[in-house]
């Protein structure tokens, strides 16, 4: 830690709507930890949840962030396959590894799951750290601001995972954000028929390539829909756009209640299936981050100067007609 400066600036949840920037000390990785001194980190649609209303019980105070990337400055002593020097991208779940749902495989849906920025110091900030495992090296050709991607791709991989084997398939994307636009490339990656999406906002519409944008949602026309904005409305919209024996995948959660017609779940066979974290999807987003067909490099459309951190949080929050994903960058 000789060479690392002993404080650094970090951007810290103290209350609801309190988000601040202060000073703290630069964080020690335990010994399966590697200290990371962060190049970019993007804005998820979640922080500005976290902000406004807090909705995962956040114990303030709290460092804020969780897709980062940058440079590994020490590592644990524990740590073999990373080493200082290393460009790297972060996941932020952390599961145990002992429960019960990870002891079944499924370590996304850990009960004891750490995660960056909720329970756990995240990456808003100059330095952070991450445990070793949920790190990756990125190549040289792919950018911090990309390399912060990592979770967000990783997690959309899950959201198609889960909608089954979608290969000539009918898919309807709803909400036109960051994630639903990482969502229509995948699914037509894997080999979708038609990638249909539903929005509200022309700019980012028009920045889905290859996808039929649709002026209204069409109603038992599609195999697979795809919930990808927190609204009980677009909710019951998904669940009225699927044939017999379609599936409706959460992907996003509406915080309000949602009415469910499970008259037509029963006459149709519909299937509603939960996408949560993701299930082992790292290295999967990894190879999709260099994936020039893919182009996710254009999910990122501002980069802005950690100190102008507010002009940043501004853009992400309101700038939906100029913005898709901001990235707060690191001198």
């Amino acid at each position: 830690m000789s060479n690392l400066p002993p404080y650094m600036q970090v951007l810290q949840l103290q209350g609801i709507e309190q988000l601040v920037q202060v000073t703290l000390p630069v964080p020690v990785p335990a010994g399966d930890e590697v200290l990371i001194q962060t190049k970019a980190a993007t804005i998820c649609t979640s922080d500005l949840h976290d902000i406004r209303s807090n909705p995962f019980g956040i114990q303030y105070p709290r460092v804020m962030g969780h897709e980062g990337a940058g440079i590994i400055v020490q590592c644990g002593t524990d740590v073999k396959n990373l080493k200082p020097g290393d460009c790297v991208a972060a996941h932020p779940v952390v599961p145990c590894g002992v429960c019960e749902e990870c002891m079944r495989g499924l370590q996304h849906l850990c009960s004891r799951m750490g995660h960056s920025g909720i329970d756990r110091d995240g990456c808003f900030a100059e330095y952070f750290v991450q445990r070793a495992d949920r790190v990756r090296k990125i190549p040289a050709d792919i950018s911090f601001a990309t390399g912060a991607l990592l979770e967000p791709v990783s997690v959309c991989l899950e959201a198609v995972y889960r909608a089954g084997n979608i290969k000539g398939k009918t898919v309807l994307i709803v909400g036109d954000g960051p994630f639903g636009n990482i969502i229509a490339r995948l699914a037509r990656k894997q080999g979708a028929g038609r990638v249909m999406v539903y929005g509200r906002t022309p700019f980012r519409l028009g920045m889905i390539p290859g996808a039929e944008i649709l002026d209204a949602v069409p109603e038992r026309s599609v195999d697979v829909a795809i919930l990808a904005v927190g609204n009980a409305e677009a909710a019951g919209s998904c669940i009225k756009a699927l044939r017999p024996r379609g599936r409706m995948v959460v992907f996003s959660a509406a915080h309000q209640p949602v009415l469910v017609d499970l008259f037509s779940v029963h006459v149709l066979e519909l299937e509603i299936a939960g996408a949560c974290n993701d299930e082992d999807k790292i290295d999967e987003a990894l190879a999709c981050l260099g994936d020039r067909s893919l182009a996710l490099e254009n999910i990122v459309t501002h980069q802005v100067p950690f100190n102008d951190w507010k002009e940043a949080f501004d853009l992400a929050r309101n700038g939906h007609d100029q913005a898709l994903k901001v990235a707060l960058v690191f001198e």
